[in-house]
């Protein structure tokens, strides 16, 4: 699936730890531009789902892997739905992204 918004994108921000487990969603958050979108992959899903991520979330262009969520089960609560023939597209669109896998 293409992504479905036509975010304004400098960067593509790759977060894959959850930030219950690291500080890399906070980081990201922290060094992003407003016009980066973030991207939510295997562990770092879990943002989506939980309230207090959603509304720090709130607000930031961001997608969420679908199989990474049905993977664990999960339904998110923000977001932009994405799949990995998106992230591919998304990815020779804008360019390469900034990976945060600590």
């Amino acid at each position: 699936m293409r992504p479905t918004s036509a975010f304004e994108v400098t960067m593509i921000q790759l977060i894959l730890t959850s930030p219950f487990q690291s500080q890399d969603l906070e980081q990201a958050l922290t060094y992003r531009q407003p016009e980066d979108v973030l991207v939510l992959m295997q562990d770092a899903v879990v943002a989506a789902t939980a309230p207090q991520w959603c509304a720090r979330l709130s607000g930031v262009p961001l997608y969420v892997m679908r199989e990474d969520l049905q993977a664990r089960g999960l339904q998110q609560r923000i977001g932009l739905d994405l799949d990995m023939a998106g992230l591919v597209a998304l990815i020779a669109e804008k360019g390469s992204p900034q990976t945060w896998a600590g």
